[in-house]
């Protein structure tokens, strides 16, 4: 409901927007690329990263304690509703920086804590920071492979929904035992 309430305002501001100038830089924004990324955006979005980032590795213990249940949180003195609410935010603040740079670029907040998870466990005290490694890397490849493969530049979005979606499925599949 709530992706068809912004899908319906993001079409409403496609509708309105001046077809020469901004209906072309909102596309491009929806698909996502660092193409047109400059130091300005990297001031602007840098700051409330840093913020979302280090704030979620200043809580991941109790992100560890949320991890066991509310019931258990609470009982290890966790106000669980509050914590929970303070890592959204810290998730949510660190994505607003990253976006505002680089427009919306889909799955590599799904996938990449699940390849995280894979390689190193379950723990956010070493999770958070090689989740960051890990989706700083697989960005730069996306880009590099989305800057080569064509003359043209592919926005980084598409790919990564290109990589995303199967990825996701085969998640699906490992989880539920292989039935669909």
């Amino acid at each position: 409901m709530v992706s068809s309430i912004f899908s319906a305002l993001t079409s409403y501001l496609k509708y309105v927007a001046d077809p020469t100038n901004q209906l072309p830089a909102i596309t491009f924004w929806l698909m996502g690329s660092f193409a047109s990324a400059s130091r300005q955006d990297l001031v602007i979005g840098v700051p409330p990263m840093l913020v979302g980032i280090v704030g979620l590795i200043l809580i991941r213990w109790r992100i560890n304690v949320l991890s066991m249940g509310d019931r258990e949180a609470q009982t290890l003195g966790i106000n669980a509703n509050f914590d929970k609410l303070l890592a959204i935010g810290f998730a949510t603040t660190a994505t607003a920086g990253a976006v505002c740079v680089s427009g919306t670029i889909g799955w590599v907040g799904l996938i990449i804590p699940h390849i995280g998870r894979m390689l190193v466990g379950n723990d956010n005290k070493i999770l958070l920071p090689v989740s960051c490694a890990l989706g700083a890397s697989f960005l730069i490849i996306v880009d590099n492979i989305a800057r080569t493969i064509t003359s043209g530049e592919i926005p980084i979005g598409i790919l990564t929904s290109l990589v995303g979606g199967p990825f996701f499925i085969y998640l699906l599949k490992r989880t539920k035992g292989g039935a669909w």
